[in-house]
């Protein structure tokens, strides 16, 4: 039997896949990519390989979540391989609509 959800929902960790609660173990070393963004402009943005359960997939934090991720585990962020953080959902204005957005709570390392 396939989920059809899991099947569509391509290899990034995204909010809506997410209960709450679920633990992200980080796998490798992140890397710099760059997206298109408004106007035709490109950003850069930081993904970071994670096992979520069985699952692998890519995490691309937001500002907030690089902030907390930083001040846990340091700035480089070969250093944040085998770290984990516990998922939590809440309410935020993304691009003017209310969404679940991923905040991650680091956990402490063994």
């Amino acid at each position: 039997m396939v989920n059809a959800k899991d099947f569509f929902s391509g290899n990034w960790l995204r909010a809506e896949d997410c209960k709450g609660g679920e633990i992200c173990e980080i796998t490798a070393d992140a890397e710099i990519t760059e997206i298109p963004s408004e106007g035709g402009e490109t950003k850069e943005v930081m993904n970071i390989p994670v096992k979520i359960g069985e699952l692998e997939r890519i995490y691309t934090p937001n500002k907030s979540n690089g902030k907390i991720l930083i001040g846990a585990f340091g700035e480089e962020t070969k250093n944040w391989v085998g770290k984990k953080f516990k998922i939590t959902l809440a309410k935020a204005v993304v691009f003017g609509k209310l969404k679940d957005s991923i905040i991650v709570e680091p956990l402490p390392t063994q």
